[in-house]
C-alpha cells in the first residue's frame, strides 16, 4: 500500500512497503533539470549532482562512498532535463544509516576548490564521450530541433565553457533557489512501514532542508520544429524524427502509450516489422513518447547507412500516413495492451524502478504512480482513442535530427515535401 505524506514546509514523502522483500531502495528527488537552466548557466544541475558527492564538514568523498559500500549498498544519481534524483538501494536493517549519509552529503556539501576543479574534469569528459556517441549527438539535436532556444532545447550536460566556471558562489545560489521542500519528493519502497520513514526524515532531513519557494519554474515552449544537422564520417546513421506531443499529466498518456507500442515499441511494431525486418533498411528502428510536465513528443527513432536516408524517411511516412488513413486493428490493440500491461507490472517488481516511478510522476504530474489505476487506465483505451491520437499527432510536422556522414540530401526540403 503506499501512504503519502506532505510536510508543513511542501517536503513531500510517499513510502510503499513491500514485506517480502528484505532490501529498501530510496531516493531524494529534485524537480530541478536543465530545463530550470539558461544558457549561461546550463549544465550546473547536471554538475551539482557529481559534486555533492565531494564531501561534506564531517565526511570527504571516501568516507561517503565508504559508508554506502561497506554496508553492500548502491548510491547513485541522475540529472534529467526536469529531475535530479540522488539514490541509494540497501538491506533493510541499513536504511536508516544509508539515508542519514544521503542526507548528510546532500545537505551539508562543502564544495572545496580543489574538489570542484576535479571533477569538471570528470563532467568534461562526460561529455567529451557523448561527443563521441552518435546516438546522444543525435537526442540533443531533436530537442533542439524540436524547441529551439528554450531551455528544454538545451543539453543536460552543458557545454564545456560552463562547466569550466562553475564555482561555489554559484553553485551555493542555485541550491538555494532550486533545492526547496516544496521541489523534493523523498521515496522509500521496500521493506520499511511508513511510520519509521517518517521518523527517518523528520530525524534527519526536515528541518534541514531550504523551506523557501522554487524560484525557477519551467514554462511552456514554442515548438520550433527544425532539421539539425550534424555531418561527420560515422559508420552509421542516427536519424530522429520529433513530433509535438502531449505532456506527462494529459489524459491522452495511456493511447500515446498504446500507440507507441504499435508503431515501434516492440520487436513485432510496424516500423520494426516493415523497416527492419521486411525491407532491411535498418539495424535499430524503434519509436518512444518524451513527456515532461508542460509539453511533449513523440519520437521515431532509426540506426541507418547513409546510402538510405531517402528510402527510410520514405518508408517511415508511408508507415504513418498508412496508420492515419487505416488506423489500427482490434488484435493489435489487445496485442499491445498486453505487452503495455507487462511492462508496467514487471516494473513494480523491482524496487529501484518503483522508487523512481513515484517519484517521477509525483514531481512532473503531481500524483502517486497508481498500479491499479494505470491497468485500468490501459484497458479503457479503445480504437477510437489511438486512431485519434495517431492523426493528431502525425498529421504535423515533425523535428529532424540527423547524424552521419552528408546524406547529399536536402533533409529539410525533403521533410515539407
Amino acid at each position: 500500500m503506499t501512504q503519502f505524506i506532505e510536510y508543513p514546509n511542501g517536503l513531500r514523502l510517499i513510502v510503499e512497503n513491500i514485506p517480502f522483500v528484505r532490501s529498501v531502495a530510496v531516493g531524494i528527488n529534485v524537480g530541478t533539470g536543465s530545463a530550470m537552466e539558461t544558457k549561461q548557466n546550463n549544465g550546473i544541475s547536471h554538475y551539482i549532482e557529481h559534486v555533492l558527492f565531494k564531501g561534506t564538514d564531517k565526511m570527504t568523498a571516501f568516507d561517503i562512498a565508504n559508508d554506502f559500500e561497506s554496508r553492500g549498498a548502491l548510491v547513485n544519481a541522475f540529472t534529467s532535463k526536469e529531475i535530479t534524483c540522488f539514490y541509494f538501494k540497501s538491506i533493510d536493517t541499513d536504511a536508516e544509516r544509508c539515508f542519514k549519509t544521503l542526507s548528510e552529503l546532500f545537505l551539508h556539501s562543502v564544495f572545496e576548490k580543489n574538489e570542484l576543479d576535479s571533477e569538471r574534469n570528470v563532467v568534461i569528459e562526460e561529455i567529451n564521450m557523448e561527443d563521441d556517441s552518435p546516438e546522444d549527438i543525435c537526442y540533443d539535436l531533436l530537442a533542439r530541433a524540436l524547441y529551439g532556444e528554450h531551455s528544454l532545447g538545451m543539453p543536460v550536460l552543458g557545454t564545456r565553457d560552463n562547466v569550466g566556471g562553475f564555482q561555489k558562489p554559484e553553485i551555493t545560489k542555485y541550491i538555494a533557489e532550486q533545492y526547496c521542500a516544496g521541489s523534493i519528493v523523498i521515496v522509500f519502497v521496500g521493506n520499511i512501514d511508513a511510520k519509521l520513514a517518517d521518523e527517518i526524515v523528520r530525524k534527519y532531513f526536515l528541518n534541514e532542508v531550504n523551506a523557501e519557494k522554487q524560484k525557477t519554474t519551467i514554462k511552456k515552449p514554442k515548438c520550433a520544429v527544425t532539421t539539425q544537422s550534424f555531418i561527420k564520417d560515422f559508420k552509421q546513421t542516427n536519424l530522429m524524427l520529433g513530433y509535438p506531443s502531449i505532456s506527462i499529466g494529459d489524459k491522452r498518456a495511456m493511447a500515446q502509450s498504446i500507440l507507441n507500442v504499435i508503431l515501434g515499441g516492440c520487436m513485432g511494431s510496424r516500423l520494426f516489422q516493415n523497416i527492419r525486418e521486411k525491407k532491411g533498411l535498418a539495424y535499430s528502428v524503434y519509436s518512444s513518447p518524451s513527456r515532461y510536465s508542460v509539453c511533449g513528443s513523440f519520437n521515431i527513432a532509426l540506426n541507418i547507412n547513409v546510402c538510405n536516408t531517402a528510402k527510410v524517411l520514405e518508408s517511415v511516412f508511408d508507415e504513418l500516413d498508412g496508420l492515419i488513413e487505416g488506423g489500427i486493428s482490434p488484435n493489435e490493440l489487445e496485442m499491445a495492451k498486453a505487452q503495455l500491461k507487462s511492462t508496467i507490472i514487471f516494473g513494480q517488481e523491482n524496487v529501484q524502478s518503483m522508487m523512481m516511478s513515484l517519484g517521477k510522476t509525483m514531481l512532473l504530474a503531481g500524483e502517486i504512480f497508481d498500479i491499479d489505476r494505470k491497468l485500468a487506465e490501459i484497458e479503457a483505451v479503445t480504437v477510437v482513442d489511438v486512431n485519434e491520437m495517431a492523426k493528431v499527432t502525425f498529421s504535423q510536422r515533425p523535428a529532424l535530427a540527423y547524424v552521419g556522414a552528408d546524406p547529399k540530401l536536402d533533409l529539410d526540403n525533403f521533410i515539407r515535401r
